[in-house]
C-alpha cells in the first residue's frame, strides 16, 4: 500500500511539472519596447547668428562721359561681408517622414554704407569753364541694417535630424534705397548731382539646411540662405546741373547675399 502511494505521487509530479514550466513561461518579462519617434509638429522660437556675404554694389560710367579720356578710372565695385543675427519663429506639420511648415524671421545685419571716392580726375566735357577738372568723384549708396524673411519649409524626417529646403519673401524696413554720385572741384564747387530712383526693399529667399532635435525640446540647425531684396541695375542721372545733360552712370543697388548661420529654437 506504501508503495503505491509513492507510484501516485511520482506520476502526479512528473504530470504537473510541464505545467509548471509552462506557467513560468508565460509569465516571463516582455522585451522592452522600441522608443518612440521623435515628432516635429508643433510651434517653435529662437535665436539665430551667423555671417552675411558677397553684398555688392557697383559703380560704371555710361551715356556721353564714357567718350571722355580716363573714364575707366570710375569704374568700381564694393563687396561687403558682415555679421548678423536674430530670431526665428515658425510651426511644422508631419506626414511620416514628410515634414512641412511655415516660418518667419526678423535679423540684424551690420553692412556699412558704401562709399566710393576717387581723386585726380581728368577734365569733363562739363562744368565752367568747360572743360574742367572735377578732381573728385564720390558715390554713396545706403547700407540696410535689417533684413527679413518669411518662408515655407519642406523636408524629409529621419528621426531627430530633419533634412529641408527653404523659400519665400524677404524684406527690408527702408521706404528709400537709392544711389547718389557728385563731381567736386578743387575749391568744393559741385558740378553734377547724379540721383538714381528708390526700390521697394523687397525680394525673396531661398535655401536649406539641416536640424537636429537634441532634446524633446531644443532644436540645433545649421542654414544657408539666397537673400536678393530689389537687386537691379538702375541709371542715375543728373536732375540738377544743366552741365551735366546727357550724362548718366549705371548703378546696381538693392542688397543681393548670402548667410550662413546657426540657430537655436524652443519646441512647444
Amino acid at each position: 500500500m506504501k508503495k503505491l502511494a509513492i507510484c501516485v505521487i511520482a506520476v502526479a509530479g512528473l504530470i504537473g511539472t510541464p505545467v509548471l514550466a509552462a506557467d513560468i513561461e508565460t509569465k516571463a518579462p516582455s522585451p522592452p519596447l522600441p522608443p518612440p519617434v521623435f515628432s516635429w509638429v508643433g510651434l517653435y522660437i529662437g535665436l539665430n547668428a551667423g555671417g552675411a556675404f558677397d553684398n555688392k554694389v557697383t559703380e560704371e560710367p555710361t551715356g556721353l562721359f564714357s567718350e571722355f579720356p580716363g573714364a575707366p578710372l570710375l569704374a568700381t565695385s564694393s563687396n561687403q561681408s558682415g555679421f548678423t543675427g536674430g530670431g526665428q519663429i515658425g510651426y511644422n506639420w508631419q506626414f511620416d517622414n514628410l515634414v512641412t511648415g511655415i516660418e518667419g524671421d526678423f535679423n540684424y545685419v551690420d553692412f556699412r554704407d558704401i562709399n566710393f571716392t576717387v581723386t585726380g580726375l581728368p577734365d569733363t566735357p562739363f562744368g565752367s569753364p568747360s572743360p574742367s577738372a572735377p578732381n573728385v568723384f564720390d558715390y554713396t549708396h545706403p547700407a540696410d541694417r535689417f533684413f527679413g524673411t518669411l518662408r515655407a519649409r519642406l523636408g524629409y524626417a529621419a528621426d531627430r535630424v530633419l533634412f529641408y529646403a527653404t523659400g519665400g519673401v524677404a524684406f527690408t524696413g527702408r521706404s528709400t534705397h537709392t544711389g547718389t554720385a557728385t563731381f567736386t572741384n578743387s575749391a568744393g564747387a559741385q558740378f553734377a548731382n547724379f540721383q538714381g530712383p528708390s526700390d521697394s526693399g523687397i525680394g525673396f529667399a531661398a535655401g536649406g539646411g539641416v536640424e537636429y532635435a537634441w532634446t524633446n525640446n531644443w532644436i540645433i540647425r545649421a542654414e544657408y540662405l539666397f537673400v536678393d531684396i530689389d537687386h537691379h541695375n538702375v541709371t542715375l542721372t543728373d536732375p540738377v546741373t544743366s552741365g551735366g545733360a546727357g550724362f548718366s552712370f549705371s548703378s546696381t543697388v538693392g542688397e543681393q547675399f548670402s548667410v550662413v548661420r546657426g540657430a537655436i529654437s524652443y519646441k512647444f
